[in-house]
């Protein structure tokens, strides 16, 4: 690649990034309300809180405010059940958690 081709590829990196941060912060301002209506009336239906919880794992790795919702609903939910709940916070550091050392170093 020449210099120019360089530097228009990274334009469209960056402008794509926007654009992805720009979604992000959409999707977890719609799915704000839904958490705060199922903490506010102590919603106690797994489904309808995994649910909730499955899509906030798509954002909370890439987004603050939606790892705070997160982290919000976890501690609602983990004394409806607890089990479950640390079954999400596993599987948020899996995706998310890259503080891990490796076994091989």
């Amino acid at each position: 690649m020449d210099d120019n081709t360089n530097a228009d590829f990274m334009q469209d990196i960056r402008e794509l990034a926007k654009q992805i941060k720009k979604i992000t912060k959409e999707a977890v301002s719609l799915i704000e309300p839904q958490v705060n209506k199922v903490i506010r009336n102590k919603i106690k239906d797994n489904n309808q809180i995994e649910l909730l919880l499955d899509r906030l794992l798509d954002y909370a790795g890439m987004d603050d405010d939606g790892l705070i919702l997160f982290k919000r609903l976890c501690r609602y939910y983990y004394e409806l059940n607890p089990k479950v709940t640390a079954e999400y916070i596993y599987i948020y550091r899996d995706l998310y958690d890259s503080d891990e050392v490796d076994d091989e170093d």
